[in-house]
């Protein structure tokens, strides 16, 4: 069994005008330790095809899901808006999801201080979520999920609010922590680089009612795991020109 699954899935909204279609027959699975992004046009359903492999909502039609024995080591959802308790440092907002399962342990508290580290914001632990940043609150949400080790992450577009600098090294970290960790992950984004870059495969979605168009595995050598260089291959170029064409 895949670790996450969607079987000929469509989905369908009630209106004033009318039903709309806003997902029609996504077909795919994801293995265990694959790291696979979607890319598509905004308003296209992304949003609802990773509610509905997290349960959240249910397909009109086909089925998806993620597999219950991975499920139960854990799984983690980073969306577009970081909800962060503004009560809470950023230290404990990032310790919450180890507090709720009983695991805060002082290994593992250490453990959270590193990946706060990694993303940049060693310095900031004691700091209040209105003292942060758009960008910095989304860090601390893939921090406070990475933190909590995870076996399945699902992530909506986490890295929107981040300058393109900061954006590439968290893409770097990003990439090399889920390979350590092993996590089975399935990245929603609109940046074609950042797809291309992170992803065993990039599944490129059309505009609502949103199908899958292409499915691409990108094969990068010496740039596998620096943005930078990543993009200076030959494969790089000619996998960007061809999803841009796609979502054209």
């Amino acid at each position: 069994m895949p670790d996450i699954w969607a079987r000929n899935i469509s989905k369908r909204f009630p209106s004033d005008r009318g039903e709309i279609t806003v997902l029609q027959n996504m077909d795919f699975a994801i293995e265990e330790a694959e790291f696979v992004t979607v890319v598509g046009p905004s308003g296209s359903g992304k949003t609802t095809l990773l509610r509905i492999l997290l349960g959240l909502e249910t397909p009109s039609s086909g089925d998806a899901g993620i597999d219950p024995g991975r499920a139960a080591q854990g799984v983690a959802y980073v969306a577009q808006q970081a909800p962060l308790l503004p009560w809470r440092t950023l230290l404990q907002n990032v310790a919450l999801g180890l507090e709720l399962k009983r695991e805060l342990t002082d290994a593992r508290l250490d453990s959270a201080r590193d990946l706060i580290g990694k993303f940049g914001l060693a310095g900031f632990e004691d700091f209040f979520a209105d003292e942060l940043s758009g960008g910095m609150r989304q860090r601390v949400a893939v921090i406070r999920a990475l933190a909590s080790n995870p076996k399945i992450l699902l992530c909506d577009e986490p890295f929107t609010a981040i300058d393109f600098v900061e954006r590439l090294r968290l893409n770097r970290e990003m990439k090399f922590l889920c390979a350590v960790m092993g996590v089975t992950t399935i990245f929603v984004t609109h940046n074609i680089d950042e797809a291309i870059f992170l992803g065993h495969r990039v599944i490129v979605v059309s505009r609502r009612p949103a199908t899958i168009v292409a499915t691409y595995a990108p094969k990068l050598t010496r740039g596998h795991d620096d943005p930078v260089a990543a993009r200076e291959e030959p494969e790089f170029q000619r996998l960007f020109q061809e999803i841009w064409r796609d979502l054209k």
